[in-house]
């Protein structure tokens, strides 16, 4: 059984997901290959570095770069913001530009990740709202997991 990757309703020439991270161990090679034959050719982890060991996730990026799939580490904290909003709006001007298909995660993939698509989103012209009704679709609950994720959202502006 794989992480679910969450595929976003989005304009044309953009193809976006969230999900929760992978799984670690064993399991954690098969988890990235899962995602190339899905599509996904740019991961984004918004992992700190203790989850990342915590959760045994230090070849994540190796894996990727094994299976031809290009990773960025933008570390944000748990249940947080981003400490640099206009890093994380030029990450997400740079993920909107590629034209290649991108998946975000977090732990859970609800809190952190929603927020950086949504800043994807908006960067391709999505009002704050509707980019948070068309994360919050795809994922099938309520995003993301904090008052203050969602005020971040709503005073991002395109």
């Amino acid at each position: 059984m794989h992480s679910k990757i969450y595929w976003i309703e989005t304009i044309a020439n953009l193809r976006l997901a969230i999900m929760a991270r992978p799984r670690a161990g064993d399991w954690l090679q098969d988890e990235i290959s899962h995602w190339k034959e899905s599509g996904v050719e740019i991961v984004v982890s918004l992992l700190e570095s203790e989850e990342v060991s915590e959760l045994e996730l230090e070849l994540e990026a190796t894996f990727c770069r094994q299976n031809d799939i290009a990773f960025i580490s933008f570390p944000i904290p748990d249940r947080g913001l981003p400490t640099d909003t206009q890093a994380a709006l030029r990450l997400a001007s740079t993920l909107t530009n590629t034209g290649k298909p991108v998946a975000i995660h977090c732990r859970a993939g609800i809190g952190r990740s929603s927020i950086m698509a949504a800043a994807v989103l908006i960067t391709a012209g999505f009002t704050p709202e509707e980019a948070l009704h068309a994360i919050q679709k795809a994922r099938g609950l309520p995003i993301p997991d904090t008052d203050n994720q969602r005020n971040w959202v709503l005073e991002l502006k395109s």
